[in-house]
């Protein structure tokens, strides 16, 4: 599962070399200050209640070691030279596990940063179709929630290392105070670990599930702004709220279950690491080990405990997260539409014609069923003229615009640009000889200046206005408080269906240059809007290659 987890975290170590090394030192110097300020007890509580002192020459090992520091300080300044050193110790592990932490999050962040980018630019580069036969919830839940799950994962994976730095640290501690105990103690974990895997596969399995959940809730949740005027035209706001509703409790039944879950095995652990404290107890008062080492060996212990629970929660808390890690490894992994590197060519001028020469296409469905849009089609465009393309809806119109652009690539014969193939053309120059005003609301969020310059962000403000007053919006904006500059919301959500229609065709007008496809730009339009806008296109005639896609006889009787 994590095993991509692990390669990315690999990947960013390679990356940033001194900031891994960095990570190393700070968790190794950390871990060893906070187990010697422990094990700093041993003299402390042999001070405190031995009326001898210390016999530093009869006491080997670590116990002795530190027992003849602490005669450093004298009789007298003793136990000021212990507290002190404990001081010391404890500051400076506070201190490196800041900066831990400091380098955990910036080079988890830096990681999930790289995976969410490299995620949107693979969507960009994707084939067409599989963003038309995908849902959009889906994918958009994998790049926002998913992709911060597997965020979640990637700290989960430093906090590991952190934590087994601690647990090596503490170990080599616990082993110079009393092998023997130790043994005892590694042999008792090792049980408890294997109890922990048994937990292992079900949270694997509850995660999937919320992967699921989670698409199912978004997919309401963009259904929601997505569809508003449809659930209230239809009356079925109960429905739609009933169906999110279900979707929501769905989503919160199995975080409950996962939640109560990790709390079992995280209960089951804690009483099984009170039964190893209790064996250690009379492990130690069979070896022999004395007072003051039994008490420091048990804080030890005692300090590591939490370590070693939290290496086993947060493999338990990986294993929940395998389904969002799939998930965005699909996406990171999603083949990139090959057709873009395959053309270099540009044209000087375009003068003569595109060409469709027998040209066959289907779309793929969800099913991998093909549906076909076009089959053996022939037809010229001239450039310099107005063509019209008619026909009742779902007769392949707007896949004629598809192939034009070079969303798709024909499953069986050509389309040719002046006789050189359009794969064959640098696909840039070509899409920017193209400009395009559709049926469907592709605005973004910003402003309507955002919006009109979308393709061409360097035109002036004396060219945006002349393509307002062509579109017949220039009067609306005028109005405005803002003008330009006014947020138009999601989609265009604050502008009537009209509007936003005459916002796309004024930003496919401002690029006055190549080929204007008109793809039912008109549709949302009153008679007496359209006919002006039809009176500005035609006198564009000459000027422009004109394409008029439509349903309606009206909108294509001035073409050539």
């Amino acid at each position: 599962m994590s095993k991509s987890i692990f390669q990315w975290v690999a990947q960013a170590c390679r990356q940033y070399p001194m900031q891994s090394l960095l990570l190393v030192v700070i968790s190794i110097l950390s871990s060893v200050a906070d187990g010697l300020s422990i094990t700093l007890l041993i003299p402390l509580l042999t001070t405190i209640f031995e009326d001898q002192g210390f016999v530093a020459d009869d006491v080997g090992g670590l116990i002795g070691m530190l027992n003849r520091l602490a005669l450093l300080g004298g009789p007298d300044n003793r136990l000021f030279l212990i507290a002190g050193l404990i001081v010391g110790l404890v500051t400076v592990r506070s201190v490196l596990m800041f900066c831990d932490q400091y380098v955990v999050a910036w080079m988890s962040g830096t990681i999930s940063h790289q995976i969410r980018s490299k995620i949107f630019a693979n969507l960009l580069g994707s084939d067409f179709q599989f963003i038309s036969t995908n849902d959009n919830g889906k994918l958009l839940n994998t790049l926002d929630g998913e992709a911060w799950n597997t965020t979640d994962a990637i700290t989960s994976v430093f906090g590991l290392f952190t934590n087994l730095c601690m647990v090596l640290s503490f170990t080599a501690i616990l082993l110079f105070l009393s092998w023997k105990l130790t043994l005892v103690v590694a042999v008792l974990v090792i049980a408890i670990s294997i109890l922990r895997r048994l937990f292992d596969a079900r949270m694997r399995r509850m995660g999937k599930q919320m992967i699921e959940a989670s698409e199912s809730l978004y997919n309401r949740s963009t259904e929601l702004f997505d569809s508003m005027r449809m659930i209230r035209a239809f009356g079925r706001e109960k429905e739609a709220q009933r169906a999110y509703d279900d979707a929501s409790i769905r989503l919160l039944g199995l975080s409950i279950r996962i939640g109560n879950l990790a709390n079992l095995a995280s209960g089951l652990q804690e009483v099984l690491y009170a039964i190893i404290f209790a064996g250690i107890i009379f492990a130690a008062i069979g070896i022999g080990v004395s007072g003051a080492a039994l008490i420091a060996f048990l804080a030890l212990l005692h300090r590591v405990q939490p370590h070693m629970k939290q290496f086993d929660e947060t493999r338990t808390h990986l294993q929940a997260l395998t389904a969002s890690v799939e998930a965005v490894t699909n996406l990171l992994e999603l083949p990139q539409w090959s057709g873009r590197s395959r053309g270099g060519r540009q044209l000087p001028a375009l003068r003569q014609s595109v060409r469709f020469d027998c040209v066959s296409f289907s779309y793929s469905g969800k099913s991998n069923e093909r549906r076909n849009a076009l089959e053996a089609l022939t037809l010229e465009i001239p450039f310099g003229q107005t063509t019209a393309i008619v026909g009742s809806s779902g007769a392949g119109k707007s896949t004629l615009t598809n192939l034009l652009f070079r969303f798709h690539d024909p499953d069986h014969g050509r389309v040719t640009v002046d006789g050189v193939s359009l794969d064959e053309l640098d696909l840039d120059w070509w899409r920017s000889r193209l400009s395009i005003a559709g049926q469907d609301t592709d605005l973004i969020s910003g402003s309507l200046r955002d919006n009109i310059a979308y393709g061409k962000p360097d035109a002036s403000d004396a060219a945006i206005e002349q393509a307002t007053r062509a579109a017949e919006i220039y009067d609306f904006i005028a109005s405005l408080p803002y003008g330009l500059d006014t947020q138009i919301g999601t989609r265009g959500v604050l502008l009537s269906g009209g509007q936003r229609q005459r916002i796309q065709l004024a930003r496919a007008l401002l690029r006055d240059d190549g080929i204007l496809i008109l793809d039912e730009a008109t549709n949302a339009l009153d008679a007496m809007t359209e006919h002006e806008i039809l009176e500005v296109i035609e006198g564009l005639h000459g000027q422009r290659t004109i394409v008029l896609i439509s349903h309606r006889l009206s909108t294509t009787m001035r073409a050539d």
